[in-house]
């Protein structure tokens, strides 16, 4: 608990506060402060009225005109210290890195490599030559990609272009014909015996659907992906066009 002294007008007082963690707060007469100092409350007028030190005091309510002065001075005063102490902060910040750039420097200069001739490329002695105990070093390290850069969406993150770039092989332009190997669960559809097969009739499509149709079955047949079906049932086949328009 806190005893807080505080005035409004002529009346000064203290008055005895719990403590709790918050943002912002503001001081509420409540119940115990009502009854040490004898008050009344006057409903229709919102108004308090005690004796204090033998003389009758009457705390009237803010009106709202009131409390929006109030506030924005309260907003005004928070702008302010904020304000104080951003710019206390950024100065303070700015005199820290000048004084590590300034350290830095004299720093690296100790440091720093002596390459020979013209030749931008740090030999083994030359790495060699630096303190790994107190000094931090920086190389940029070339070395083949698995496939060119530019040919990798723009859209892609660095993340998943790194990826793709270390299991390239995983993803190959072609899919190599035949079936993958038979694994520990096999997957069917057992049908009823004697129920008669639902059959609809194909598609109707145009010679140049019929063409493209013929052409990408006779493909996957080619490389045993599918194999040719005895059953009386036509399958209803679709052909969604794609972004470049093939």
């Amino acid at each position: 608990m806190v005893r807080v002294n505080f005035a409004i007008g002529s009346y000064h007082d203290s008055i005895d506060c719990d403590v709790v963690p918050m943002q912002a707060c503001s001081m509420l007469l409540g119940r115990p402060w009502q009854f040490d100092t004898n008050s009344m409350h006057h409903g229709r007028t919102n108004q308090y009225s005690f004796v204090h030190n033998g003389k009758k005091l009457v705390l009237h309510p803010m009106s709202p005109q009131d409390i929006m002065k109030d506030e924005i001075a309260r907003a005004r005063k928070l702008n302010t210290k904020e304000h104080v102490k951003t710019k206390n902060q950024i100065v303070a910040k700015e005199l820290e890195q000048h004084k590590k750039r300034n350290t830095k420097s004299v720093h690296d200069k100790k440091n720093e490599i002596k390459l020979k001739g013209s030749c931008f490329l740090a030999t083994k002695s030359d790495l060699e030559e630096i303190d790994t105990c107190t000094t931090m070093c920086y190389a940029l390290v070339c070395k083949e990609t698995l496939f060119p850069l530019e040919g990798t969406p723009i859209s892609l993150p660095p993340a998943v272009t790194n990826l793709l770039q270390e299991y390239a092989d995983v993803f190959p332009k072609e899919v190599p014909p035949g079936l993958p190997p038979i694994r520990g669960i096999e997957h069917q559809i057992d049908l009823i015996l004697g129920a008669s097969l639902p059959n609809r009739a194909p598609y109707r499509t145009n010679p140049e659907e019929t063409k493209e149709i013929q052409r990408q079955v006779q493909e996957l047949l080619d490389k045993g992906y599918v194999r040719e079906s005895l059953s009386p049932c036509a399958v209803p086949v679709l052909l969604v066009p794609k972004k470049d328009g093939s």
